[in-house]
């Protein structure tokens, strides 16, 4: 089994390349003190795929209603990986396909998958490690002769020392799309305020959520506090980032060991829900997106 092990002065990142650069382990640094902060649910290979550490969604985030799908006329059929109980694909088609290592520093590296699809953008995966914060930027090139569409994101599961029940809600987005029952975003994306289901700084206590959330313009972000450790870690996407990642998926498990928030460039069924974000590259275009899981002092 391949993997790959960065290091800083005092945070730590374990990716798993043979299970799509899942994360097996990320150590960060108290912004505050030298204490080093577990923040993500490592990887359990005993476990269902989904349900613990980091990994990417590409070229759909979460659920497409089905297989078929169009681009610019092109139809095009997808052999999901994964499908859910209604057979519907979820999260795409390399969340768990072998990467092959390009580059690496002591700090940082640059991964790609080992076999494309040559329907959507070749890509590159870069992570950057540094005391308290993990950056992780996602290169998309088009390499055929035409043009192509997709959406991207990512699915960390993130936690702190502190019971995920006394930790508080710090965002800056604004809106929620209701989901559907069938766990697809409504067709017309009309948007709620955030306030109906809680105000900054909210305790999470027993809050449930599965929850599609939009609203800033500017660096979003979505985090949970620790009052005591005077401690946030949040999701935030830097001003650098070419693709815009407006969209965070928010999710509570039902074991409550932590919450993952998940930076997306669309809501979910993109190829088929108009206005959902997708992005289009022309023949030969490149271009990234790129966010940071990070802790700051409260």
């Amino acid at each position: 089994m391949q993997k790959l092990t960065l290091l800083n002065s005092y945070s730590e990142l374990d990716l798993n390349l043979d299970s799509g650069g899942q994360v097996e382990r990320l150590t960060l640094k108290h912004p505050r003190s030298d204490k080093k902060i577990a923040v993500i649910l490592p990887y359990n290979p005993t476990q269902p795929f989904f349900q613990s550490g980091n990994f990417l969604m590409y070229p759909w985030v979460n659920r497409l209603e089905s297989n078929k799908i169009a681009v610019l006329g092109r139809k095009i059929t997808i052999d999901p990986l994964e499908a859910d109980t209604k057979n519907r694909p979820i999260h795409g088609l390399y969340f768990n396909k072998k990467r092959r290592l390009i580059e690496v520093r002591k700090d940082s590296a640059r991964i790609e998958p080992i076999e494309v699809n040559a329907n959507f953008p070749q890509f590159i995966e870069s992570f950057v490690l540094e005391n308290s914060s993990l950056t992780i930027r996602t290169e998309f090139y088009n390499s055929s002769g035409s043009i192509q569409e997709f959406a991207y994101g990512y699915h960390p599961y993130l936690r702190l020392m502190a019971n995920l029940e006394d930790c508080k809600i710090q965002t800056n987005l604004t809106h929620y799309i209701p989901l559907t029952e069938e766990l697809l975003p409504n067709k017309n994306l009309v948007k709620s305020e955030i306030s109906y289901l809680f105000t900054n700084n909210s305790g999470i206590g027993q809050m449930k959520l599965d929850h599609l959330f939009t609203g800033s313009q500017k660096e979003p972000y979505f985090g949970i506090a620790d009052e005591k450790e005077k401690l946030v870690l949040q999701v935030r996407v830097t001003p650098f980032s070419q693709i815009p990642l407006p969209y965070f998926q928010v999710y509570i498990p039902e074991d409550r060991k932590s919450i993952a928030i998940e930076p997306m460039s669309s809501t979910g069924n993109a190829f088929f829900v108009a206005n959902s974000g997708l992005c289009r590259l022309h023949a030969g275009e490149r271009v990234f997106g790129e966010f940071v899981i990070e802790l700051k002092g409260l």
